[in-house]
């Protein structure tokens, strides 16, 4: 049996995310990193319809919640 190596430097990252009854999935999800700052290399893929947002623990928030149902769930559903 062979193990996986972990780093002790785990970094977690939420995402909020939409499962439809018949097992779609075609609105966004949205993503939550830990910090304050968004790096560019995070938007490499513009045909995907996602959103990125920070927070200094990486979990998402009223705040968080609320913007990304406004604007990604809102309009593509």
């Amino acid at each position: 049996m062979k193990y996986k190596l972990q780093s002790d430097d785990l970094q977690l990252v939420t995402i909020i995310e939409v499962v439809c009854a018949d097992g779609t999935a075609d609105i966004g999800p949205g993503f939550v990193f830990p910090g304050t700052t968004k790096h560019r290399e995070w938007f490499e893929e513009p045909d995907i319809k996602y959103t990125i947002g920070t927070s200094e623990t990486g979990w998402t928030d009223d705040e968080i919640g609320f913007e990304w149902f406004k604007e990604v769930f809102v309009p593509q559903a």
